[in-house]
């Protein structure tokens, strides 16, 4: 992916969370939004993005709460996750929403790695 693709990328996944954020009850907004079609192929590779958008949040939360916590202790490994998990759900509740709404499209390992992290 060239770097002109991940603007278009990050700028659409903008777009997609703002106008879902305006109109909550709208759903996916993918043909809403030329932009959006204009840089996926089809719903399930916005998705996709989105996963893959929350992953990195959840991810760097996680990191933040491990190095916050851990000052020389053991850490339980599931309430660090937990807490991580939920941090993240506050900080980005549409995006949240969003996959919630649509985790049909995710496929089944993608599915698996979302139950496996979701606490909440």
């Amino acid at each position: 992916m060239s770097w002109d693709d991940y603007d278009r990328r990050r700028t659409a996944i903008k777009a997609v969370l703002a106008y879902a954020t305006e109109h909550p009850a709208a759903g996916l907004p993918f043909e809403d939004l030329p932009e959006v079609r204009a840089t996926f192929a089809d719903r399930r590779e916005l998705v996709l993005a989105l996963q893959y958008h929350w992953t990195q949040a959840l991810w760097a939360r996680i990191e933040l709460r491990s190095l916050d916590a851990g000052r020389g202790r053991l850490v339980d490994a599931q309430d660090l996750a937990r807490a991580a998990w939920t941090d993240c759900a506050v900080a980005h509740p549409v995006l949240r929403r969003l996959l919630d709404c649509y985790r049909d499209e995710l496929g089944p390992s993608l599915l698996r790695e979302q139950e496996l992290l979701r606490f909440a």
